[in-house]
């Protein structure tokens, strides 16, 4: 069976299957007990057995479909077993079920269970049921209508219609379930097309976000270096053009100016380094692997941490929002570590994973309590999750007060 996710509402509509099955179970064992009473039948046991035996299957099969816990442990396992139990069960009723038999007819519920089957797999599944079920029924009237065991002997035309009757009825199973498979797998088609319409959508408006982004920040860049880059260099150089022609300033006045100097030269070059960082666009000039080995060196630098980089340099044919998610998650990340961590080992990895890309980036910093809650207050956080979510990646954050924090961003090209 090829599709092991449960199709959407399915599963409530096998849960509200077997509730139904167990209010007419209920309402069916009442009037039968009522009607015998009114014709004083003795033998009750032939009633009351059959009745506790269908009662008995239907509340283990709601049991199996409402205990959460079973669908985790079972996994794929977990919907044919709950067919397999409403199957057995039906089939078992019909033939058991012998002086009150006309009350159980199980056909409509034996319905309801190919169309499940056709709902969640193929066609050649509905096939295989069908047979199943088939074989089970045959192999049932052999041994409960040849030996008597049913309560009334069968001769041979009645085994010959009930034979009949098998036969006709797998051929309305396979009809009704090539129908189903059918409707299935058109619907199947359109949400995969209207996933790939998705994507490309979201392709689409991050690649307009980037181009928007890249002409603010040449914006910004260009009015940042008409006005405070100016600024500061004309500062610098009237501050150094006044130490050097005014040879009796107070000691303590020229140790303020040398200072004042010094600050300003290095904001004049923080300035500079902004400046070619918006103007930058190092995706397109190095490629993903290089441009994230670059921006690792740079961080670890500039914050005075240790980094261990493991890059691949064997990264290719990634689709540029991919390649953009990526850079800006490992950017906000460092940018994290490098203002709140105070970390003193940072790990930095991209590597290909089959059919995908995985980015990992990890500190022995501080830690802190992690919860789903967290990216409504942590804004670094919250963007991350938001630009793994516009590409359909995987993103799994890990950490502990005291033990660091980890990072895993898992892009699959099906996503």
């Amino acid at each position: 069976m090829e599709h092991t996710k449960i199709e959407p509402g399915l599963l409530r509509i096998f849960r509200w299957y077997a509730l139904l099955r167990l209010v007419i179970v209920f309402f069916t064992v009442l009037f039968i007990l009522r009607f015998a009473r009114r014709s004083g039948l003795e033998d009750m046991h032939q009633i009351s057995l059959p009745a506790a035996l269908v009662i008995g299957e239907v509340a283990i099969l709601i049991v199996y479909l409402y205990w959460s816990a079973l669908e985790d442990r079972f996994g794929e396992l977990y919907l044919p077993i709950g067919i397999t139990i409403a199957s057995i069960g039906l089939v078992l009723q019909a033939h058991i079920v012998s002086p009150t038999r006309i009350y159980w007819q199980p056909l409509p519920f034996l319905y309801i269970l190919v169309i499940i089957v056709a709902w969640q797999y193929r066609f050649r599944d509905v096939v295989f049921y069908t047979i199943g079920m088939a074989i089970l029924e045959f192999a049932l009237i052999v041994l409960f209508r040849a030996h008597g065991l049913s309560g009334t002997p069968i001769g041979g035309t009645d085994r010959a219609v009930s034979f009949g009757m098998l036969f006709s009825r797998s051929i309305t199973f396979l009809l009704v379930g090539y129908v189903v498979t059918r409707l299935m797998d058109a619907q199947r088609k359109q949400r995969r097309e209207l996933a790939q319409a998705n994507i490309k959508l979201v392709r689409h408006a991050s690649a307009l976000e980037q181009l928007t982004i890249s002409r603010e920040r040449n914006r910004v860049a260009r009015e940042l270096h008409d006005t405070l880059a100016h600024t500061l260099s004309a500062l610098a150089v009237q501050i150094d053009a006044l130490l050097g022609n005014w040879d009796d300033i107070p000691a303590r006045a020229r140790g303020m100016l040398e200072q004042m100097l010094d600050t300003t030269r290095s904001g004049l070059d923080e300035t500079r380094r902004a400046l070619s960082a918006l103007r930058a666009s190092p995706l397109e000039e190095l490629g993903l692997g290089l441009a994230l080995r670059s921006l690792g060196e740079d961080f670890a630098k500039r914050y005075d941490f240790q980094l261990t980089s493991d890059v691949s340099d064997d990264i290719r044919d990634v689709p540029p929002e991919v390649e953009q998610t990526f850079y800006r998650v490992a950017q906000e990340a460092l940018e994290n570590i490098a203002r709140h961590a105070h970390a003193k080992q940072v790990e930095l990895a991209l590597n290909r994973v089959p059919g995908g890309l995985t980015l990992i980036v990890a500190d022995d910093g501080l830690g802190f309590v992690f919860s789903d809650r967290i990216f409504e207050t942590k804004h670094g956080l919250k963007g991350i999750k938001e630009r793994a979510d516009m590409i359909g990646a995987r993103l799994n954050i890990e950490s502990h007060p005291g033990d660091g924090a980890r990072i895993e961003l898992t892009w699959l090209e099906e996503s």
